[in-house]
């Protein structure tokens, strides 16, 4: 059953006029009258009767209009039901972001949430490898993490910054008690908290004891690092060290936790955006992305400096 032809049916029934009909959905008469008709023949009734005053409906046509107003109405709500979805996808931003980088993409989100109120955040903190699969799968449309050491050809990486990474421990751990320098060796006999091989800053301390001869990390608590609030309180309770990022220090200097003083174990790494090489974002993703960016740009400036109480 065409919906048009509904929908031309019920604006005769509606006006009772043809010409009344026909300039209300914006067609000719004829088109209308070729309509009613094709009903009436799927239908096998007379829908209207023809009068000198206009359209009449018959018995049939009283009691299929209700049916056809029913019709109409699903329809019409169908295709709300329908836009009202598609507006909420275009109004979602799906992000993955690695534990150091979580809290940038909060302030991005704040920031534009200012201007887009109605906007909706779907956000994976996961590790670095994770989110490349999660965006290499079209599960996430940007990724914001730490570069990978091997970049997929389709994924494509724009740069923010680079940011300091260091060693902290608790404020009286015993590598600090003595005043003593931090060794390779000394290192080595303590345990870490860290994520897995597979992430970048694992592999950091990994090539750290390797270049100096040393055996470890001696890795007590393997963690994703989802938590810094977690990793950190754990260090803050133990004789464990872990790693922190700048995001992350304001963390560690409410927990009292210190930097270790180790020169080869305070580096910097690239902070990256990741998106599917060739991808189209949405307006809203893009907007977000450049909010990220703007995020990333003040960050350079305040990211100098570590607790080193």
């Amino acid at each position: 059953m065409n919906l048009d032809d509904i929908r031309y049916f019920l604006a005769v029934a509606d006006t009772g006029l043809m010409h009344r009909a026909a300039a209300e959905v914006g067609m000719s008469q004829p088109t209308l009258t070729k309509g009613i008709r094709r009903l009436e023949a799927e239908l096998n009734v007379t829908l209207f009767d023809r009068t000198p005053k206009g359209m009449r409906l018959t018995e049939f046509g009283v009691a299929f209009r209700q049916h056809a107003v029913r019709l109409s109405t699903e329809f019409r709500d169908s295709l709300n039901t329908l836009d009202e979805m598609h507006a909420g996808q275009l109004a979602k931003v799906r992000v993955g972001a690695a534990p150091a980088a979580e809290p940038l993409v909060g302030r991005a989100f704040l920031s534009l949430l200012r201007r887009r109120p109605a906007m909706r955040l779907d956000i994976k903190v996961q590790l670095s490898d994770a989110l490349l699969t999660s965006l290499l799968d079209c599960d996430i449309d940007v990724a914001v993490s730490p570069m990978p050491s091997q970049l997929p050809p389709e994924i494509h990486a724009r740069l923010l910054f680079d940011e300091p990474t260091s060693i902290v421990c608790r404020h009286s751990h015993p590598l600090l008690a003595d005043g003593a320098a931090v060794t390779p060796q000394s290192l080595g006999r303590c345990a870490w908290i860290l994520p897995s091989s597979g992430v970048s800053a694992r592999q950091r301390i990994d090539a750290y004891f390797r270049e100096h001869g040393v055996a470890g990390p001696n890795v007590q608590v393997e963690s994703t690092y989802s938590s810094a609030n977690g990793v950190f309180s754990l260090i803050a309770e133990s004789d464990l060290i872990g790693v922190c990022s700048a995001q992350h220090r304001p963390i560690a200097a409410y927990l009292d936790l210190a930097v270790l003083p180790v020169r080869d174990l305070q580096w910097t790494r690239p902070i990256a955006c990741l998106v599917r090489e060739g991808s189209r974002l949405s307006p809203l993703t893009q907007s977000f992305v450049e909010h990220i960016e703007a995020e990333a740009r003040g960050l350079r400036n305040d990211l100098v400096g570590a607790p080193s109480r």
